[in-house]
């Protein structure tokens, strides 16, 4: 595996949108409270991710959005 695809260069909190794009490239995320994530594809494609358990970062790459409906967990962190 390429360093270039282990763990995170940076992180912010984001709060879930239906709409707004994450303009950087993701490499995961991690939740304060657990619960299920939708998240967003360039491709248009969406997916829930169920019980995602807080303070675990979930490495999912290339997602471009957390959509605010299906997602239940609070206290979200991207990874970049």
């Amino acid at each position: 595996m390429s360093v270039d695809l282990v763990g995170a260069k940076g992180g912010a909190a984001y709060t879930p949108s239906d709409s707004a794009v994450i303009a950087r490239q993701t490499r995961g995320f991690q939740v304060a409270v657990a619960g299920n994530v939708a998240l967003g594809y360039a491709d248009g494609s969406t997916a829930v991710w169920p019980g995602c358990a807080a303070g675990v970062i979930h490495p999912h790459f290339g997602f471009t959005r957390i959509l605010a409906t299906g997602t239940t967990a609070t206290g979200i962190v991207v990874a970049f």
